[in-house]
């Protein structure tokens, strides 16, 4: 081959050998750019999905706050009326409560706020943690029996004062007379610390037959003043206070820990 071939031939192959190269570089140089903007594409997708998961998550923690915070005011609105329904009965400060003696009637004030209740209770069935739902359900419980122990003296209080004054009315030997020392004599279970079984039986028995002879009450007065000392429904109206106290703490402190708000 004529030497000038092959020197031309040698050049052409060099010159190609550098365009190849030349456009290998470009073409790797742009897929590692490609690459890399990729990886940084996927981190800002990354890091706006750990935000936007951390701004939820706080939103729910919020939201399920408010609504067990909302559920909890319409429990202690609720049991605060059962407390002054009673107390305006018995004219008696129940468990250092401060009971407001003004606003609406104590019995439409309780439908109103018992309405409200069971209101928040259905929304903080859906919204609190699963965890939680036992201590909601007993809270409500616990709350409406307050509420019927509340009701139930104050009935027994109009009953005891129906009989007084019929007694007074009636004189020493009438049958409200005689009812009115059954139901009220040193024998009924007094204190009830130390009341037995078989005291309130014997109690009761001696009652009931005393005020089978009463015609001028209801049916249900008679029942409830044969029923129940003055001193054992205050005991269960305590009781009961005492048992929504417990079951309100429960939640509280179940809501700091379950929802990390606990200060400790």
């Amino acid at each position: 081959m004529d030497n000038g071939i092959v020197v031309a031939l040698m050049g052409a192959i060099g010159v190609g050998g550098t365009i190849v190269g030349t456009f290998a570089g470009t073409v790797l140089g742009a897929r590692i750019q490609a690459r890399g903007g990729h990886d940084q594409a996927q981190a800002a997708r990354d890091a706006a999905t750990t935000t936007a998961t951390a701004a939820a998550r706080q939103a729910m923690v919020e939201r399920r706050w408010a609504i067990l915070a909302e559920y909890l005011r319409a429990a202690a609105a609720l049991h605060e009326s059962a407390n002054r329904l009673y107390a305006l009965s018995a004219n008696v400060r129940v468990a250092g409560s401060l009971i407001n003696v003004d606003g609406a009637a104590p019995e439409a004030d309780i439908e109103e706020r018992r309405h409200a209740l069971l209101y928040a209770y259905a929304e903080a069935e859906l919204g609190a943690p699963a965890e939680m739902r036992l201590l909601i359900s007993d809270l409500k419980a616990r709350t409406f029996s307050h509420v019927e122990q509340s009701i139930r003296g104050r009935d027994l209080i109009r009953a005891h004062a129906a009989l007084r004054d019929l007694a007074a009315a009636q004189g020493n030997d009438s049958p409200a007379c005689r009812a009115h020392r059954a139901v009220t004599t040193p024998s009924a279970p007094h204190p009830v610390d130390d009341t037995t079984h078989e005291d309130l039986a014997r109690w009761r028995i001696a009652a009931t037959r005393a005020l089978e002879d009463v015609r001028e009450l209801p049916l249900e007065q008679l029942q409830l003043l044969a029923y129940l000392p003055d001193e054992d429904q205050t005991l269960n109206l305590i009781e009961a206070g005492d048992r929504y106290t417990e079951a309100w703490d429960s939640l509280v402190a179940a809501a700091r820990q379950t929802l990390g708000t606990d200060p400790a």
